[in-house]
Formats: structure tokens, sequence, C-alpha cells
């Protein structure tokens, strides 16, 4: 009898200990102590190899651009309300931005307080900094950003908010967005961001070339957290691009405001080629971008060729960063 219990009760011991030697490894990304918010939840409890390598503050250079990066990883903004936004919207937070004495131009502010609540809607609610927000537009373009397209792993700087890790699993996937599908002119266009933390494996492949045609004619809807990109300059008043004053005044690149959708939280895309079809408080004309896949009925979905190269270890340019003992 003994023995029989004993039997019964290795496998539990073993799936309790399991976990506590697979979790021995030492996150550094901290969330907020409860589920991710809309389509991340499921992955609350899947960190990527990134969480366990740059913390949410990523490699420090400064109080004001340890602060802004904190902020671009950002998963506690609050769900409720969600606020549909517009290109209007973003047009009127930029020069909201740029009335307010306290944000310098080109570098992240020293206090991000003026940020909030900082432009009065029609509706007499505030929006700014922290709050979440719904776009729908079309994808004129996506990529793996601050990744090197011929040597991905060895060249390159990375960004700061990633600890300057080199590699695709290690960046933000920069997107841009525009409210008509033929949009030309970059400078009416705005930026979302999905973050490496936490990142759905389907996310990762959002700039397959496998998407590009159907990005061309479907809109999507991007929910997340509003963020104010101070590091930049947007674009001037007649729309050209701006040169920023922090960086010996190099050209920056064209985008209408520094107001970006960054983390993104939820990514839906419409049934429809007509947009008139994709109001975005009408459910059934949306899918989960983790469902596109199927909708076009592919087997597989490639990853950009600078993105087909891939490593537990990556390099960093952050100064005095070590790879943790595994």
């Amino acid at each position: 009898m003994k023995m029989r219990v004993s039997l019964l009760v290795l496998p539990v011991l073993a799936v309790i200990l399991f976990p506590m030697a697979a979790g021995a490894k030492k996150l550094k990304f901290t969330t907020c102590g409860q589920p991710l918010p809309l389509q991340l939840k499921p992955f609350t409890h899947k960190p990527q190899r990134i969480d366990y390598l740059c913390g949410n503050t990523g490699c420090s250079k400064g109080a004001a651009n340890d602060m802004q990066n904190a902020q671009k990883n950002n998963f506690c903004a609050s769900v409720n309300p969600i606020t549909p936004v517009t290109l209007k919207t973003f047009s009127d937070l930029n020069d909201a931005a740029n009335h307010e004495p306290s944000i310098p131009k080109g570098e992240p502010p020293p206090s991000r307080t003026k940020l909030v609540n900082i432009l009065a809607l029609a509706s007499g609610k505030k929006l700014g900094e922290g709050n979440v927000v719904s776009f729908v537009g079309y994808v004129l373009d996506a990529r793996h950003s601050n990744v090197d397209k011929d040597n991905p792993l060895t060249a390159g700087n990375g960004e700061s908010v990633q600890c300057n890790l080199l590699g695709c699993p290690y960046n933000d996937i920069h997107i841009t967005l525009a409210e008509d599908q033929n949009e030309r002119k970059l400078c009416r266009t705005v930026v979302a961001e999905i973050i490496p933390h936490y990142r759905p494996p389907a996310w990762d492949l959002f700039d397959s070339p496998d998407y590009t045609n159907f990005f061309k004619t479907h809109p999507v809807k991007i929910t997340g957290q509003l963020f104010f990109d101070g590091s930049h300059v947007p674009c001037t008043a007649d729309g050209k691009a701006g040169f920023n004053p922090a960086r010996d005044n190099a050209k920056d690149f064209e985008r209408l405001a520094l107001w970006e959708v960054h983390p993104i939280y939820a990514i839906d895309v419409c049934k429809y080629a007509d947009k008139a079809q994709c109001d975005p408080a009408n459910q059934h004309a949306w899918f989960p971008f983790t469902e596109l896949k199927t909708w076009l009925g592919l087997s597989s979905v490639r990853p950009t060729d600078k993105c087909q190269a891939t490593t537990d270890d990556p390099n960093s340019k952050c100064p005095g960063f070590k790879l943790p003992d595994k």
C-alpha cells in the first residue's frame, strides 16, 4: 500500500517541481501582477527570451529616457474605456504637444505629467498618454525596426528600450498606418508598435510578405496605449520631414505626429475591402489578426528575410550588458 501511495505522489511532485525548476531563471521584465490586456491575455504566463534579458527601462540613457522606455513597455493602461481616434485626433494631439512649453523638441521630456489629459475632446473627455485608443487604417508598411537587413544578428545598434539587443525577436515591429489605402504622403500617417515583450508568436509574423497584399486592401483596427515619443520631431506644418535639433538637426522620418499606439494590445482585421463596411463598432466586421493565416488558407507563414536568423543569445550594444548564466 505504501508503494502504491509513493507511485501516485511522485507524478504530483513532478508536476509541482517542474514549474519551479522552469521558473528558476529570473524575469527582468515585470507586468502589473494581473492578466495582460485584451488579446495579450492568453500570453500572460508566456514570457519571451527578451523578458529574461531586458527590464522595463531597457538600457539606461538617463532619467528622462528611462521613463520614456518604461512608458513604451506599459501593459498596465486601463482598457475601460477604449477611445476611437482618427488622423485628426493625432493632429490635434500634435498641436497640443507643440504648444506645451515644458515638452522639449527631439528628446524625451523630463516629466511626462503634461502629456496626460493634454487634449480636450468634443465630448468633454480628456485624452493623452496612458489612455487606450483604437485606430482604423491601412498598413502602408510594417517591419521589425532597428534590425540590419544584411547582418541582423551582428550589425546595427538595436534600440535602448530593448537593451540594444540585436535581431528580430528582440525589437519592435514598427507599423505605418494611413486612413487612405492610396496615401502617398508619409506626413499623413501615424505609427503603431508591437513590442517584443510577451509577444504572441503570430504577431511576430505581422510583417510577413504573405500578408502584404491583403493589408493593401483590408483595413486593420489597432488598439493599444496612446504614447508620446519625444525622441523625434513630427512633420512640419507644410507636410515635410522635420529636422531634429537634439540630433544635430538631422532629418527625422516622416509622420504626422509623435503620438503612437504603443504598445499594441489588440490587432483586428476587417473582413471587407470596402472601408465603409469596416465600422469599428461592428464586431461582426472584424476578426483577430491571429486568425488571418487560416482566413487566407495558408499552411505556413514566412518571416521576412532579415527575420529568418534567430538566436537565444543575442548581441547587445548596451554598455555593460551581460547575458545571464543559463
